[in-house]
């Protein structure tokens, strides 16, 4: 078999281009289907995702939040400077960042130990409580989510200002199209989880 390490980026780009026909061809010959497109699109994202996730955690001093931990943090802010006060629920993070219930209680660990966000009984189920932006969560924010804006839009500067905008909005066909096409669409994950 060949062997695809390339220090040379063209050549490199030209093995992974090699690499995913062979993919192609081989997958359609396994499953009788020459479309491949559905199950590439979905290795392609999964993929951006990694990278993605690999950029931003990547580095990171004992001090500083991860991407997962900012997102929450940012996501506290921003139900703050709209009205929402009660804080959000483990659960209701859990859903809005599509992840377990136990990487949600380790990522609000992780800010409740720098400070930056707290636990508060809820006021009608105290066998609930909801999570709330501390003074230092509120600072952290104010202070990293320019600069983390920024690095995000120069990440994507290799898109125009067109192509960003056809990215998102076929993102949201697709993201429509999962919904409306799995068994989400029963828990009306949708409506739920989406707004």
């Amino acid at each position: 078999m060949k062997e695809f390490n390339c220090s040379d980026t063209e050549e490199r780009n030209a093995s992974f281009n090699e690499r995913e026909i062979l993919w192609r061809n081989k997958f359609s010959e396994i499953t009788g289907f020459r479309d491949t497109k559905g199950i590439e699109i979905f290795q392609k994202l999964r993929r951006i995702s990694n990278i993605y996730d690999v950029i931003v955690n990547t580095g990171l001093s004992e001090n500083e939040v991860s991407g997962p931990r900012l997102a929450i943090l940012i996501r506290l802010y921003v139900d703050e400077t709209i009205g929402m006060t009660a804080g959000i629920t483990p659960t209701f993070l859990s859903h809005m960042q599509l992840v377990s219930k136990n990487t949600i209680s380790s990522l609000i660990n992780g800010l409740e130990a720098q400070g930056l966000v707290y636990r508060e009984n809820d006021v009608n189920d105290r066998r609930i409580y909801r999570i709330k932006l501390s003074d230092a969560g509120r600072k952290m924010v104010e202070e990293r989510a320019p600069f983390q804006l920024d690095y995000m839009n120069k990440l994507a500067s290799g898109l125009s200002e067109e192509e960003r905008t056809q990215l998102l909005e076929l993102s949201h066909k697709l993201l429509n199209s999962l919904l409306e096409n799995s068994q989400l669409k029963k828990m009306n994950f949708h409506e739920n989880h989406l707004k």
